[in-house]
């Protein structure tokens, strides 16, 4: 009997423990079955008004799911009101269910007329799902309308994209939905403008199309342009024509300081300093081209007194002399005035401390000067790397700029440089230009891009394959290759930012021979600015001499555009 009373309480404790865990697990089962229905549960929305019957509120839903949605209840929410009170709609059952792929529209036989204002709508399933979008009473019909701007504030001479987001929010389909002209206030500063992208297309309820333009903008800088537009549509039951509300966006136009120009104005006003130099510098007894465009980016002239080009070489107590003391014998080249130097070894010196030179606000002037390479200690190997850097000392103070390397042979070597030129094919001093001032805003220039070998011997060449590389600053434009002698013709790439690149490939060896050189002439438009800016155009060249050495001059032109 002990034993008896004990079996049968022991049954009862797991019949209980049973029965809670079989509880449990069937609660469990509800809640997953409750969570895969609201994540297998979609359905759209679209709400309107018909102002022909006192702004009577539809409210079409359409199940997107694969389970039959049932919607519970409709809550609106009056924006227009400081309190926002919120009103409690309950449907139908017999109007609210809705089969996989079926819509309807749930208030047709519930008459609800809406005062003028702005409202959110939210419907609610029976599971919880909640789907809201907002409604504009008293306006024009079941076509909405959004517009978009991409920037929202344009550079002087950039494009601004245009979109127009139009929406059925009614309960019949529109045919034909396309867009109204768009209005461009002032409209003067519409330079150019592309067709809409669009095409005519029909939207059933709660779909939506994408219309969108491109605008080149031109005005005065601080402008705020305003955007309107709206669109039509027939309405597919009535056939009567529908027009969405007119809406508007205001952008603003900001200079073009981010289209390459290198002028800027901080609390640290200073100069820029840009450079022109050979790659290969001898060892070869002539002269190479060196230079530096100093650019004051000021609002007043300031004044340069002195500018020092530096060479570093990496053999530890070497006597290496890239600009040697005893033999630089610097030449100037126009329009620097003549006070070049070198106070001693591996230093470039331009100093004149009585007259220094005048750079007037916001341009650029450049201290040019050809020199005789120096030579490497003894029986050195080659310094395939020499470090450049350039010290300029002004009325603002002294600054300078790192990062620029050449290189020397040992036996003797090309001398290439990279430069603008007055003519083709010229390598005379006289003809050389390292900047470009008073370009007019849309104007066209003429650049002739040049390789040069200063080298005049014939032993040594800059060889055939060697590229001649033209990086054009952003903003500049229709560019057009004139004429390429001693080149391949010339590939030219723009890219999305504006900017542009035109590479040539030497199709036969450069000597300095009798003067000669290389030339890539080509036009390009300036851009469209209503302030002075400065644009770098970075001309280089890759390859090698006498199919041995690498070859890397560089120069840094200063392009000036100014009203």
């Amino acid at each position: 009997m002990f034993f008896l009373v004990l079996l049968t309480g022991g049954l009862s404790v797991s019949y209980l423990i049973i029965d809670k865990q079989s509880d449990m697990i069937k609660a469990q089962q509800v809640i997953a079955d409750s969570e895969i229905k609201k994540i297998q549960e979609k359905f759209t929305i679209s709400v309107s008004t018909d102002a022909a019957n006192k702004n009577r509120l539809a409210v079409y839903v359409k199940n997107q799911g694969s389970n039959t949605l049932q919607i519970d209840n409709i809550w609106i929410v009056n924006q227009t009101s400081a309190s926002k009170p919120a009103t409690k709609i309950d449907t139908n059952y017999t109007e609210s269910v809705l089969a996989p792929g079926y819509g309807t529209e749930i208030l047709k036989n519930y008459p609800l007329y809406m005062n003028s204002g702005d409202y959110v709508i939210k419907v609610i399933s029976s599971i919880g799902t909640i789907r809201a979008t907002d409604l504009s009473v008293g306006g024009t019909g079941p076509l909405k309308a959004k517009m978009m701007i991409d920037p929202p504030d344009v550079r002087i001479g950039e494009n601004a994209t245009v979109w127009l987001f139009v929406t059925n929010t009614g309960t019949t389909k529109l045919l034909n939905v396309t867009a109204s002209p768009v209005l461009v206030s002032p409209s003067s500063t519409v330079l150019l403008s592309s067709p809409p992208v669009q095409s005519m297309s029909d939207l059933s309820p709660a779909e939506s199309k994408i219309i969108s333009w491109k605008y080149t903008l031109m005005g005065t800088i601080g402008t705020n342009v305003t955007f309107s537009g709206n669109a039509t549509g027939i309405d597919e039951a009535t056939n009567t024509l529908v027009k969405t509300n007119t809406v508007k966006q205001t952008i603003y136009l900001r200079d073009n300081n981010g289209l390459g120009t290198i002028l800027t104005q901080t609390l640290l006003s200073k100069p820029e300093i840009f450079m022109i130099l050979p790659s290969p510098f001898g060892d070869s007894g002539q002269k190479g081209l060196w230079g530096v465009n100093v650019v004051n980016p000021t609002s007043q002239p300031i004044y340069v007194s002195k500018v020092v080009i530096n060479a570093v070489t990496p053999r530890a107590q070497s006597n290496d002399k890239i600009f040697d003391t005893s033999n630089c014998a610097p030449v100037t080249v126009a329009p620097t005035p003549n006070s070049w130097s070198c106070p001693a070894g591996n230093q470039l010196m331009w100093k004149n401390t009585i007259t220094p030179q005048m750079i007037p606000a916001k341009s650029v002037f450049p201290f040019l000067t050809q020199v005789t390479s120096g030579s490497l200690a003894g029986a050195q190997d080659d310094l395939e790397t020499v470090l450049i850097q350039t010290n300029v000392f002004t009325t603002l103070g002294q600054f300078g700029k790192a990062g620029y390397g050449s290189s020397m042979r040992n036996t003797g070597s090309s001398m290439p440089n990279v430069f603008l030129a007055k003519t083709t094919g010229s390598s005379n001093p006289t003809d050389i230009i390292t900047n470009m001032t008073n370009i007019k805003p849309g104007s066209y220039k003429t650049f002739n891009a040049t390789i040069a070998d200063f080298d005049t011997g014939t032993t040594n060449v800059i060889s055939s394959g060697s590229r001649l590389i033209i990086n054009i600053p952003k903003g500049w434009s229709d560019v057009t290759i004139l004429s390429y002698d001693g080149f391949s013709a010339p590939t030219y790439q723009s890219f999305t930012d504006t900017s542009s690149q035109i590479v040539g490939i030497l199709n036969t060896d450069v000597t300095g021979a009798a003067g000669t050189a290389k030339t890539i002439q080509f036009r390009a438009k300036a851009p469209p600015i209503f302030d002075t800016q400065m644009y770098v155009m970075y001309i280089l060249a890759d390859g090698d001499v006498n199919n041995q050495f690498p070859i890397g001059p560089l120069a840094e032109v200063l392009l000036q555009v100014t009203p």
